[in-house]
């Protein structure tokens, strides 16, 4: 009865895990594609700012406040415009 049991308790555990690693290779494939929109969104904004520091002839400081970004956005953006 016991092995039964135990059988029954491995299956399970067997399901469980396969279950799991294909709900993790789901979530891989989603956080690569927010990965990579990230790093296009973030270009959209570096080109945005690089096209006002042209236009108005501002630093990328004066550019990023021109543009409305945050604190945290413009960290992101400045290292690309220095």
């Amino acid at each position: 009865m016991s092995s039964v049991i135990a059988h029954i308790e491995e299956r399970g555990r067997r399901e469980a895990e396969k279950q799991f690693l294909a709900e993790k290779k789901i979530w891989d494939l989603e956080k690569k594609d927010l990965t990579q929109e990230s790093g296009e969104m973030l270009s959209t904004l570096v080109i945005l700012a690089q096209k006002t520091m042209i236009k108005l002839g501002c630093s990328a400081q004066n550019a990023c406040a021109q543009l409305g970004y945050s604190d945290s956005i413009c960290q992101k953006v400045l290292p690309f415009l220095n």
